[in-house]
Formats: C-alpha cells, structure tokens, sequence
C-alpha cells in the first residue's frame, strides 16, 4: 500500500510537471521561430542585411538574456508564498501580488541601462572592428529594436509571475501572437509595402519591437480578464517601488543572471576559438550546436515547471513534496533526455542535410551530432537541476557550478584537445564537444548533490532554507 500511494504520488507529480512543461516549451518554440523567421526573410535581401541581423542578435541577446534571469527570481517567489497561500484557507494572497508588482518595477528600471548601452554599442561598432554597410545596418537594427526593450522586460516580469502560479498559456498564447504579426511586420518593413520605405535588415529590428509590444499587450489582455490577476494587477492597490523587495529580487536574481551570460558567452568563446580551425569546421560546429540547442528547450522547459513545483512544495513546507517533485522532474528529464538522443543518433545525416548540403560539412556535423547525443543525458539533468535551484531561490550555487565547469574546466580542455598538442594531435571540434561532454557532465554532479545538500537541511528545519515570506 505504501509502495503503492508513493508510486501514485511521483506519476502525479509528474503528470502536472509535463503539462507546465508543455505550454513552456511552446512558448520557446514561437520565440525561437520569430529568430528563424528574421533570417529566412533577411536572407531573401542580401548577405549583408542576414549578416546584420545575426550580428546585432549577438550583441542583443546576451544583455537582455541578463535582464531577462534578474526577472526570473520572480518566478520561485510567487510560487513560494502561492505554496504558502494553499495551507491558509480563505486568506487573500497579498504577497504575491506585490512580488508581481514589484516586478513590473523592476523590469522598467531594468529597461533604462539596457537601452542606454545599447543605443551607445550601436555608434561604436567601428571601434568593434565592424565597418561599412555592415556596420551601419547593425547599427540601425540596434537602435530600432531597443524601442521594445521596455516591452519585452515588462512581458517577462508578467510570465515570470504568472508561470509561479502555475499559469503557462498566457505566454505561450503571447508567443504565437507574436509569430502571427512577425511575419507580416517584416514582409511589410523589410521589403517596403503599403507605401512603406524598403528597410532590409535593420527592418526587422523595426519588427521585432512591435512584436514585443503586442505581446506584452496579450499578457496585459489576459491579466485583465482573469479574475484573481485582475485584482492583484489592479490601480487601486499599486504601490511604488518597495526597495527591500527589489533588492530581495535582484539578491536571487542576479547570480543566475550572471550564469545565464557566462553561459552564452561560453559558446561565443568557442565559436571564435574553432573560427582560425576554416569554414568547414566552423560549419560543421554550427550545424550540430544550433540543433543542440533546439533540444536543448525541452529540458529547459521540464526545468521551469520544476522551478514552480519545488517553490509551490516549500511554499507548502513539505519536505516530501519537495523531493516528489525534484525526482519526478529528473525522472521526466531523462525520459525525454533518452528521446532525443535516440532521434539524434537515428537521424543524424538527415539532420546534418537540412542545414547544409556540403558532403565534407554534413560528414563532420553528422559526427559531431554524436557528442551531442551522448550529453542529452546529463544536460537534462543539469539544467533541471537549476531549475530546482531557483525554487529554492539558490541561484549562488548556479553561477558557482557555471564558472567552475563550464569556463574553468570544460573552456581549457576543449581549446588544449582541439587546438593544442598537450594531449596529442589537435582534435578540432571533436576537442570541444568532448570538453562539453565533460563540463555538462560535472555541472550534472555539482548540482544533483547541491539539491541533496539542501534537502537535508529541509530535514533539520525549514527556517534554513530561504524561502520568500509575504
């Protein structure tokens, strides 16, 4: 009976982790589009204006990702007092809505440097090297798509706060949205019709803003018509910035952040590293790393929905639900982990031939696609186990984990076996992904018995974890 109630328990658990992850992985999906769809639609221009896009997406991405993980220590705070909120009947939530709150402020003030570095990358990129009609459409993109910065920060703030109550279609159905009008905003700018002028590259910057503001509106949309969001959302009980809330926040949220950039900034590293190595290794690298990172948002989905679940479960201040739901996340994890890589493995050169068509090229991507393959295990693990860090609000460890495998282990053992003779003939790309291989695998190690180390000490007493108070 026992074995029985405690099996019931875990396919539960898992169950309402699969559908969070579900609508979070769709959500992902329409963001990357909206990017496949800037390069299909650029691409049909010119080099100059694809390269343009690409090359501002570089300098874009990173920061704003920054912004985007300080916003995300909002998401384990409103799941934390929503946990709360379950063992007191009757008894109105205010907590949550001022983390919510809060964070609208937070985004807003986040928006104010992002723009201004921006907006000054944008007149410096000759001093970056980057010259010519090259650098002047980088330059009109960048400072045409940080008129949404404020749009998309206020979209994350409210995803973050609706996802810690366990609400994940409201960005999903913003994402979609947002793919609907991308499309016809960049037929429109980029080739100029309806008497618009002909913007090229740069008209996709243009685009993309627009796209942020409509969904930052469809969350707005929802919020109003969902009767507790409605009320917590509401004028009548806005207050102004509360400092120590806001330094609450950013306390969680800044670690994690900064393993988000050194995270992005590691495969820009390795990019630049495999550059002098010629096109074919870089194209092969590329082809293998983008699909990687298609699968790689199916963890990162399951990863989200343990973030809320661990939050709801201290919220609750249940040491088995707790672990319910750290097991039921890896468990999920690695089943779709064991998916991914099958298809990986199976499908390897037809994967390679959607990209590329070079032999040389689908040959040396379809091999590295192999290494991909053999980490989706412990990816799984690692980015899941992030994610129920961040429901402990322990994003300390993260950024500890991050700069001791990543940039301090697997960064010199990739460039010494793919660039160097220490361990013999340089390998190439093969150097780098066994580095991955080995850097992903001790983040799954550090992580797993960080989680474990926490859980024991939920055993000797909850007043020594952090948990968010109302």
């Amino acid at each position: 009976f026992f074995m029985s109630t405690k099996r019931r328990a875990y396919l539960t658990e898992m169950k309402t982790q699969f559908t969070l992850a579900v609508p979070a992985l769709l959500a992902q999906i329409a963001m990357v589009s909206m990017g496949f769809v800037d390069m299909v639609m650029t691409g049909r221009v010119g080099a100059v204006d694809m390269a343009a896009v690409a090359l501002a997406g570089s300098l874009w991405v990173p920061l704003v990702l920054f912004g985007q993980g300080l916003l995300l220590a909002v998401t384990p705070c409103v799941a934390q007092l929503r946990g709360a909120g379950s063992m007191r009947s009757g008894e109105h939530m205010q907590g949550v809505g001022h983390v919510m709150r809060q964070g609208i402020w937070m985004a807003l003030f986040i928006s104010v440097p992002l723009i201004i570095i921006v907006y000054l990358i944008s007149f410096h990129l000759a001093d970056m090297g980057v010259e010519g009609s090259l650098g002047l459409m980088t330059g009109q993109y960048l400072r045409a798509i940080i008129w949404g910065a404020p749009a998309y920060l206020l979209f994350v703030a409210l995803r973050c706060g609706m996802e810690g109550m366990a609400l994940m279609r409201p960005a999903m159905f913003a994402g979609f949205m947002g793919l609907l009008i991308n499309i016809p905003c960049n037929y429109i700018l980029i080739f100029g019709k309806f008497g618009l002028p002909a913007l090229g590259g740069p008209g996709t910057g243009v685009a993309t803003a627009i796209v942020y503001w409509a969904m930052f509106l469809t969350m707005v949309v929802y919020a109003s018509r969902h009767p507790y969001l409605r009320e917590l959302m509401a004028w009548r009980v806005w207050e102004l910035p509360a400092w120590a809330t806001l330094k609450k926040l950013v306390g969680i949220g800044f670690p994690g952040a900064l393993a988000m950039l050194f995270e992005v900034t590691l495969f820009a590293a390795v990019a630049l590293l495999i550059a002098p190595l010629g096109a074919i290794q870089v194209a092969g690298h590329q082809v293998a790393l983008n699909f990687s990172s298609l699968l790689f948002m199916v963890p990162l989905s399951i990863g989200t929905a343990a973030t809320i679940r661990t939050g709801f479960a201290l919220g609750r201040k249940s040491v088995e639900a707790v672990r319910v739901a750290s097991r039921s996340s890896w468990l999920l994890a690695c089943m779709a982990a064991c998916c991914t890589a099958t298809v990986t493995i199976l499908w390897r050169h037809q994967i390679a031939a959607v990209y590329n068509n070079d032999p040389v090229v689908l040959g040396l991507a379809s091999h590295l696609l192999l290494f991909a393959a053999t980490y989706q295990i412990t990816d799984a693990v690692q980015v899941v186990s992030v994610g129920i860090l961040r429901g402990y609000n322990d994003t300390r460890a993260i950024l500890c984990v991050t700069l001791v495998s990543y940039w301090m282990l697997a960064l010199p053992l990739g460039y010494t076996l793919g660039r160097t003779h220490l361990w013999g003939d340089p390998v190439g790309p093969q150097g780098f992904w066994t580095a991955f291989i080995v850097g992903v695998s001790v983040a799954a190690v550090l992580l797993v018995s960080r989680v474990r180390v926490l859980e024991r000490r939920l055993l000797s007493g909850f007043d020594r974890i952090k948990v968010m108070e109302g």
